[in-house]
């Protein structure tokens, strides 16, 4: 991800170098952070009549990997019995972030998607024995051969209603009523005409109930905020023949306003999601820990930096950008997977 080092850090000056920040002493604009880092969703209402039209971007890249807790070789993942060793992922996600305030209690929100991921993979020696005469073939794997392969289109639809609870100047808490719907494909195919991994289906194949409840808070010029959520599997499998595992999730935040049109925030997060249940009804292989299904899920924590800026005047007034980096700070992956090293997430909304 050392590629986004650049382009977060121009962002970030030419917010600095903004007309905008002439008069910082101001504290009657809008607040940059009123909404939450970039990493966090339906977490604000609007007020009635508002519209919102926003674009989500993030991308995640896996390159390590892990059993359990530990991280392992390729050798190691070679004497578990697998042939075929992922070496890298990419994961991008495109997403609209549209909302309408019906009234100030309740905001309609729709999140349709586009994702893409790309994997690499190596061929591994699958001989016991030769890795156990060879101590330095067994440090590396011995590769064969290696290809990539990916997969793209769009991806499931969110529609959500979220709902005001109890408001004060200074306290806020809403909860959010969401249902995935399966537009993504669960049909994605090799060129050998199988099933591809699991985890780069488009979409869950399933209607999926996903509730949440957010907290924030503000006091001067520091604010705040939790979140919890799920995603629960309304079905038993999709069309493929398989269930991703229930997840849910906690986070919270801590942000601090520096200047008038810029916030900078830090965020923890924990997640817990469960392994595939049911098994692809058509031809697929055996061969990589992405095509077994108890190599799915298990418990993670994030850290979150980021920063926050919302335009105090002129015609961009309004406008708001918001950047967080994430990386992975503790896991405990069911079965072998390559785990996750790190991310980027970038929200741009506009409300009228």
């Amino acid at each position: 991800m050392r590629n986004f080092i650049f382009p977060v850090a121009l962002t970030t000056s030419v917010l600095l170098a903004s007309p905008a920040l002439a008069d910082s002493n101001h504290t009657n604009g809008i607040n940059p952070a009123s909404h939450a880092p970039a990493g966090v969703m339906a977490d604000h209402l609007h007020k009635q009549g508002e519209v919102m039209f926003g674009y989500r971007y993030m991308e995640q890249d896996f390159n390590q990997l892990y059993h359990g807790s530990d991280k392992i070789t390729q050798a190691e993942l070679a004497m578990a019995g697998y042939s075929m060793a992922p070496t890298g992922m990419k994961m991008k996600m495109h997403m609209l972030d549209i909302m309408y305030a019906v009234n100030d209690t309740v905001t309609l929100m729709l999140m349709p998607q586009y994702m893409s991921m790309e994997m690499t993979m190596k061929m591994l020696d699958s001989d016991m024995d030769s890795h156990h005469s060879h101590a330095m073939d067994m440090e590396m794997g011995a590769m064969h051969s290696s290809h990539s392969h990916g997969t793209s289109g769009i991806a499931d639809t969110q529609v959500s209603a979220l709902v005001n609870l109890f408001k004060t100047p200074h306290h806020q808490l809403i909860t959010n009523l969401g249902l995935s719907i399966p537009t993504g494909s669960v049909n994605e195919k090799n060129s050998n005409g199988q099933f591809t991994h699991y985890g780069m289906q488009l979409g869950s194949g399933t209607y999926d109930f996903v509730p949440s409840v957010t907290y924030t808070g503000n006091q001067n010029a520091l604010s705040w905020g939790a979140q919890v959520g799920a995603n629960i599997k309304l079905e038993d499998k999709n069309e493929s023949g398989f269930t991703f595992g229930d997840k849910y999730q906690l986070t919270g935040w801590l942000a601090y306003r520096v200047i008038e049109p810029l916030s900078v925030s830090a965020r923890f997060s924990y997640q817990s999601q469960d392994k595939i249940s049911g098994h692809y009804n058509d031809a697929h292989n055996h061969s990589s820990p992405s095509d077994i299904q108890a190599n799915y899920g298990g418990q993670f924590s994030d850290l979150g930096l980021g920063v926050n800026y919302a335009q105090q005047s002129g015609v961009l007034k309004g406008v708001r950008l918001g950047i967080e980096w994430q990386t992975r700070i503790s896991q405990d992956y069911n079965g072998y997977q390559l785990g996750l090293d790190d991310g980027i997430y970038t929200s741009l909304s506009y409300a009228f």
